[in-house]
Formats: C-alpha cells, structure tokens, sequence
C-alpha cells in the first residue's frame, strides 16, 4: 500500500477499542478511524467517521479501509475475525483470539487462506520494560535458565471488577480467567523460552472466596441497600473501590462522581460480590516443564494489594528478579546491577509500540511472516486451554499429544 495512514475499522468501542483508536489522534499520518462500531458505546462528538451499532452492519458496509481492529467481547472475537479476513481485511484482535482452540485453528485456517495480517493485542511484548527484560535474559548474563517463578497479581479490586461483577464473571460468556487474563502472561513465557517446547502442563485453581456461603450476615444484594456496618468491613464495597478511589474508574467512559454514582446504583458493578452468580476462579497455578528440564510456575493471583506482574528468573551463573518497574541482576560472579527502563502511558507503552508495529505490518504487507506471527500468538493459547483442561480434569496434560498423562 502507499504510504499514507493505515485506514481501519474499530469494532468494539470499550475501554481498548478507545485505546487503540486514540492513535489516530497522536500519529494521523499512520493511522485513521474509517468507521466505529459498538451497539451502546458513546461516540465521540467530533467522530468524522461512520458509525454503527452492530459491528456485522460496519463490516457489510465495504467501507474504505485496509484493516479491523476487533475489540468486543471475547465470545465475538471468532466470528468478527473470521468476517473481517473474508472481506479481505488485515486484522487487529485483542485477545483471546478465540474462546476455544478449535476457534483459534479455524482463524489459523482461515488467515492461510486469505493471507492477511492478524496480529494479537499481545502489548507486553511491545513495551519498553519487557523488551528490555528479554534482552536481559538472552544476553546469558545468568547462564542458562533452570527455572522462573511468575506472578500475576490481579488485585482485589480489579479482579472484583472484571472477574466477579464484570464481563468475564461467568465462563460459559467466553473465557475462563486464565485465558483471558493470562494469554499476556504465557505469551511472555513463550517469548522467554523461544527455542523450547513446553513438554508437561499440570493446573491447580477454584473460585475460593466469592461465593454465596461467604457472604457476610446481613449484605444486601447491592451495595447502595447494604447495612453500614457491613459494607465498612467489606473491601470490595463498590463505593469504596469506584467512588472512594478513582484508580479503576477509567472503565468507564464518563469518570464523574456523579456518572459513577448512578454507575454503582443501577449497574452490575453495584451488585454484591457474594451474589453476583459468577464461577470464574479467584486463584490459578500452572505448572510446565520445557525442553532440557526448564521449569515454569504461572501464579494467577486475586487477592493481592497491588496491580502488578513479578517475576524470579534463576539461571545456572545467576537470578534475575523484574517488577515491571525495575530489573535487578544478581550473578554469582560480580556485582549486582538494577535497570530501570523508562516507561509511558498504558500499558508502559506497550499499547503505543503494537499499534506502531500494527501500521508498519500491514504497510509493508509481507503474506509470508503473516503466519509466523499468527503461529507465535497460538502457541500461547494451545497452552493455556492445555492448562485449563488440566484443571478441569485434575490431570497433567502431555503438550506434545495433547493427552492426559
């Protein structure tokens, strides 16, 4: 394509379809939003684009554009992706890429056959932090690794939101947690380990706390009608975590007092977290074992304080330990050193750099590496329902023959 910016739709208008659209105002020579589509999003007032409420209508419209960036729920993502490559669209799909493996093959499948771009909202990989702790870890400067110890800590109040009064509260709506919340995590992990084949999975987890016998005596089934006393002692009081704090308002597209007021009176995120009729877990482990005896612990992680990925690398010269905010390197053999690599905006700016790599794949349009980088995003998927099966089953999974051991 010429150079001029990369024209796409936006199906999906939530809080990453936002984030993705706000490149076209920051870089209009690279990126620009042909239509919007979302059935009650708000639209922004100066939109100079078509909109939809139904994102089937925006892609039946044979609109002007060279790709879609898909972010609606999960248990849509099959479907519109496999639309959007029929029209003969490049793609940007927020993960999961599907809700099942059997989706991802059928995408698989259908990207070789239209030999278009689809490119997984994988951000990690892109910011500035964590490419600078792959760099890190590949430069040898603590041998060979034996072992990593990586914890993703949802925080109460952010998995309270999305996992128990949200979205993702209840599975059979798309995606258990782990998948939808951890495919960033296991994508990092096949990033470190590349070269290595997950041998074994083994996965432990349940819904331990937010459930209907733990309800504290007296909680109403929203917060607004709850008694004082008990909403005091309750840390995952929606007043307390929406209004009292603003850290997880930017969920919503009106961030007033007032609009997250009537947001806690009147919507599912006002409801009490004892009934809330979710069966998503709380809490998940993975267990795998890579070629040459590597081994990996996944920790999913609720009830934690912060918001924040931590991760123990230990190698045969060292230990590497990175918290998203710094990287200490501690070898056997000299001193110690700490990098801590500049970071900015959401995601350390790793929403940023994807959407820079997104304009640049589809501008130098090569159907050769299209595959390659699909392959790479499904690799992280294959192990994480790997994962969930093993939960499931109570048995560990053989990745190879995709079996029960």
């Amino acid at each position: 394509m010429n150079a001029g910016p990369v024209k796409a739709l936006i199906l999906g208008y939530g809080i990453r379809g936002r984030v993705y659209g706000a490149y076209a105002k920051t870089h209009p020579h690279d990126f620009e939003i042909a239509g919007l589509a979302d059935p009650v999003a708000e639209f922004p007032s100066d939109a100079d684009c078509p909109t939809w409420k139904s994102w089937e209508d925006a892609l039946a419209a044979d609109v002007d554009a060279d790709a879609v960036v898909i972010a609606l729920p999960d248990r849509l993502h099959y479907k519109a992706c496999m639309a959007a490559l029929a029209k003969g669209y490049h793609v940007l799909l927020e993960k999961p890429i599907g809700c099942t493996w059997a989706e991802c093959e059928a995408i698989r499948d259908e990207q070789m056959r239209t030999k278009r771009l689809v490119l997984t909202g994988y951000v990690l990989r892109y910011a500035p932090f964590y490419k600078k702790l792959r760099e890190v870890i590949t430069s040898g400067e603590i041998g060979e690794l034996t072992s990593v110890h990586h914890l993703a800590a949802i925080s109460y109040g952010k998995s309270s939101h999305a996992y128990c009064r949200g979205n993702w509260s209840v599975e059979s709506r798309g995606t258990g947690m782990l998948v939808n919340k951890c495919t960033h995590d296991f994508d990092l992990i096949e990033w470190w380990t590349k070269g290595k084949a997950c041998k074994k999975v083994s996965s432990f987890g349940s819904l331990f706390h937010w459930r209907p016998e733990n309800r504290p005596e007296g909680a109403a089934d929203r917060c607004q009608n709850c008694p004082e006393h008990v909403r005091e002692a309750c840390p995952f009081d929606a007043y307390k975590l929406y209004y009292e704090r603003t850290d997880l308002r930017y969920h919503f597209p009106d961030e007033s007092d007032e609009a997250i007021l009537k947001m806690i009176e009147t919507s599912p995120y006002g409801r009490c977290v004892y009934a809330c009729g979710n069966d998503s877990v709380d809490h998940q482990t993975v267990l795998m074992e890579y070629d040459g005896g590597l081994t990996i612990i996944l920790e999913m992680e609720s009830y934690s304080q912060q918001r924040n990925r931590i991760t123990h690398f230990y190698g045969t010269r060292g230990e590497i330990i990175a918290d998203e905010v710094k990287i200490e390197i501690k070898p056997f053999i000299g001193d110690s050193t700490t990098i801590i690599p500049a970071q900015h905006g959401h995601h350390g700016g790793g929403d940023r750099e994807i959407m820079a790599e997104f304009v640049k794949l589809v501008r130098t349009a090569s159907p050769d590496r299209y595959p390659k980088i699909l392959e790479a995003a499904l690799e992280s998927h294959r192990i994480a329902f790997l994962a969930e099966q093993s939960r499931y089953t109570g048995k560990t999974m053989d990745c190879v023959t995709e079996k029960p051991i």
